[in-house]
């Protein structure tokens, strides 16, 4: 069995009710530390709040103490550069992230305070659309991302993509269309607001 049928085989007992999806996102994202060699993996979703247009952490796996960890969103309008090249390239490689110019924006509230050195972000589509990102991040020590390393996260997100929109169980509206579709050539679009989203 392969390393990535691992985690089809998290997403079949997820659609099987073998799991729950708190279960499931714990196993993905430290199945997915472990596929990566890093640090820290996690799973953000794309979703509107009151501060704006914002990346949602819905799972981060520490693998050095072996558990979960809490992250703060981060809002689109606040971190233009990295998002304007997670948009434009779909992944976002830092082997740097205290220098990169795409990721320095989070530099005093993010990557100081954790000690992360390197980040390898890659969105995830659903039915065709953006949906969310992959997160990789390496802590304590810089690490050069790989082409397998990148290749390996978007063969996940292959095979996962359709469990983690049902894990994630966000207010986005997921029909087919209706997800986030960047428009050219400055990709920064998002779905509307929906009135249940407020009430939320």
């Amino acid at each position: 069995m392969s390393d990535i049928d691992t985690i089809q085989r998290l997403c079949g007992q997820l659609d099987r009710g073998e799991i729950d999806n708190t279960r499931f996102l714990e196993g993905f994202t430290r199945e997915l530390a472990r596929l990566i060699g890093c640090s820290r993996a996690g799973v953000w979703v794309f979703v509107d709040t009151a501060a704006g247009r914002t990346l949602h952490c819905v799972a981060m796996h520490d693998a050095a103490s072996d558990r979960m960890v809490s992250v703060t969103d981060m809002v689109l309008d606040e971190l233009g550069p990295y998002f304007t090249a997670l948009m434009r390239d779909q992944c976002v490689l830092a082997a740097d992230a205290r220098t990169d110019p795409a990721t320095i924006g989070f530099l005093d509230d993010y990557l100081l305070p954790l000690d992360v050195r390197s980040l390898m972000d890659l969105c995830f589509s659903v039915n065709g659309r953006l949906f969310g990102v992959f997160s990789c991040e390496q802590v304590g020590t810089t690490m050069a991302w790989s082409l397998r390393q990148l290749q390996t996260l978007r063969q996940v997100g292959s095979r996962a993509s359709l469990a983690l929109m049902r894990a994630a169980a966000t207010p986005i509206d997921t029909t087919p269309g209706a997800l986030f579709h960047p428009p050219e050539p400055r990709p920064l679009g998002f779905p509307p607001r929906r009135e249940s989203d407020d009430k939320g």
